[in-house]
């Protein structure tokens, strides 16, 4: 996934330098691993929503380094990849 959302996240930043490389590696590792670990989500680089979503939370992180409360829009989109989760499993039971 560093792969895909590193260049995406050092254009929206305006980060032209691999100086902040390793701090923007560490939030899109974090993050993939935090839906993978907190929420059963496994992120796919191939698909453009998860992606995005990487993108978006890595970018609020990075300017939010104090943290605080998760915009809504990042905290929806995590619902609806929970939902889709869920979806899928009981899918796959059925």
């Amino acid at each position: 996934m560093e792969s895909a959302v590193l260049p995406l996240l050092k254009a929206r930043l305006g980060i032209s330098t691999d100086s902040r490389d390793a701090l923007l590696n560490a939030l899109i590792i974090g993050i993939v691993s935090d839906c993978l670990n907190t929420h059963g989500i496994a992120l796919e680089e191939a698909k453009a929503e998860h992606v995005m979503f990487v993108l978006d939370w890595a970018t609020w992180k990075y300017q939010h380094p104090e943290d605080g409360t998760t915009p809504r829009s990042i905290q929806f989109r995590l619902k609806n990849l929970i939902i889709q989760k869920a979806g899928e499993s009981s899918a796959d039971m059925g």
